[in-house]
């Protein structure tokens, strides 16, 4: 008797067995685990252009020591003392200016500029600046009818100033303002106030 046999089942994959699959489920999981912590983690382009940094400071505080018992105050009792150094101003005698020209404009251009000349008319202020401590550098500063103008060099005589830009002249001294060009007066304006240092 032939007999038959029934046919073999195919031969089963090893990547269907549960323990394989239960294996690629949690490998899967470990890496988009370590893929979102690594995402969270790296700082952004964004933040080190801004220059943010991840590493904490620690605070920090001033002790101020009593002069008498050298004991440390208490950090809510001490007080910070800032001190800064103003260069040495000229106090004018024209209202409305201090030692660097008119509060309300024209004014000499840096903190350590004192004025050497303040000047006013009924039309016109003026001021010449000493530039820091250079002794006869200046620049003349003049403002009138909302119009402003700035010239460097001027020279001085005595109490007298005198600014030239291209072709007009403007000669300050204790009676007047005197606008010229090409020699041609174009205002004399008599002053009100002038003081020089």
């Amino acid at each position: 008797m032939s007999g038959t046999y029934p046919p073999t089942p195919p031969p089963r994959s090893p990547w269907s067995s549960p323990v394989v699959i239960g294996a690629i489920v949690a490998g899967a999981v470990v890496l988009a685990i370590a893929v979102l912590l690594g995402f969270l983690l790296i700082p952004s382009d964004e933040d080190n252009a801004a220059g943010t940094s991840t590493t904490a400071t620690q605070p920090t505080s001033t002790v101020t020591l009593t002069p008498s018992t050298g004991v440390p105050t208490s950090p809510l009792t001490s007080k910070t003392t800032t001190t800064t150094t103003t260069p040495n101003l000229p106090s004018p005698d024209v209202p409305g200016a201090d030692g660097q020209g008119f509060v309300s404009g024209p004014r000499c251009n840096a903190a350590g500029d004192p004025a050497v000349m303040v000047g006013q008319t009924n039309r016109s202020k003026v001021v010449v600046c000493q530039v820091g401590n250079q002794t006869g550098r200046y620049y003349y500063k003049g403002l009138a009818d909302g119009g402003a103008i700035e010239i460097q060099y001027p020279t001085r005589s005595g109490n007298r100033f005198t600014a030239v830009n291209i072709d007009t002249t403007y000669l300050v001294d204790g009676s007047s303002l005197t606008i010229t060009r090409d020699g041609s007066v174009l205002a004399a304006e008599p002053m009100i106030y002038y003081w020089t240092n």
